[in-house]
């Protein structure tokens, strides 16, 4: 089962603690977490005293000598990760159109660093490949969706048959979205599904998020998105470079469950600051 978000976004919170009597304590951020890493890693949570703990946050409790070197090592890279990945529910407009269109949703980073106020490596790299057209940060968002899919809550009965679509564009035009989701696919492997939009879409800069969804609908209701494959009893993941109100995601999402598919899964490079910009 693909656990939910509840939080509009959220970034793990996580430690791992070691006590004089030789127990661990690994804690994690409530929302979501533990039901990833039980997913990732079951030979570990099976190593746990009891299953998961609440106090602020859920916790396990492991006795001594119960984790080895690998467990450790997987507990921090999983832990590096997910500290980076941004968890994406719904939110606002989004949340009072939508429902389960999308099982699970989240970016590689956000596209700034709030402290510092300078991009992060995947919002630069998002930026020089959408405006500069760089084939090196290309290679950068490529190899770690490519990575991320491996971190993704995909069921072991979708493991060999999901496939990967993008948020529709233009016939043969080379979108973003387009060219990431195609390379990671070819790369993995696995199907590539192809969104095109035969429709003039009109420009959404500046709109409100209340009003880009009958904008979508229309389109959507026109016949207006074409794919090029059945999706019916898949899980399709959807590959987008910039979530930023989430419509057009959660719309193409909605339009794919419709024609079947079994759960849709976003995966998006970076997470704007706020909910409205067109950075």
């Amino acid at each position: 089962m693909i656990p939910r978000t509840t939080h509009s976004r959220s970034q793990l919170v996580c430690h791992l603690n070691e006590y004089d009597d030789g127990n661990l304590s690994l804690f994690v951020s409530s929302d979501t977490y533990p039901q990833l890493f039980e997913a990732k890693f079951p030979e570990i949570f099976a190593k746990a005293r009891g299953g998961w703990r609440q106090k602020k946050m859920a916790y396990l409790l492991f006795p001594p000598n119960a984790l080895n070197d690998e467990d450790l090592a997987n507990i921090r890279d999983w832990k590096e990760k997910f500290g980076q990945y941004v968890l994406l529910g719904p939110k606002g407009p989004v949340k009072d159109h939508f429902a389960n269109e999308l099982d699970f949703c989240m970016a590689l980073d956000y596209n700034y660093d709030p402290p510092s106020q300078r991009r992060t490596i995947y919002g630069e790299a998002e930026y020089q490949l959408k405006y500069q057209d760089s084939r090196s940060h290309f290679q950068v968002l490529r190899n770690a969706l490519i990575e991320a899919i491996g971190d993704l809550p995909i069921p072991a009965i979708h493991r060999l048959s999901y496939c990967i679509s993008c948020i529709a564009g233009p016939p043969d035009h080379p979108t973003v979205p387009r060219r990431l989701a195609a390379a990671v696919a070819t790369n993995l492997r696995v199907d590539f599904i192809d969104a095109e939009l035969n429709c003039p879409k009109a420009g959404l800069k500046g709109v409100s998020v209340a009003a880009k969804i009958p904008i979508w609908e229309k389109l959507y209701d026109a016949g207006c998105v074409e794919i090029a494959e059945p999706v019916k009893d898949r899980l399709v993941v959807v590959v987008d470079d910039l979530y930023q109100s989430g419509v057009t995601l959660w719309m193409y999402a909605k339009f794919l469950k419709q024609l079947g598919a079994a759960n849709v899964i976003g995966l998006t490079c970076v997470k704007s600051l706020r909910d409205t910009d067109n950075q």
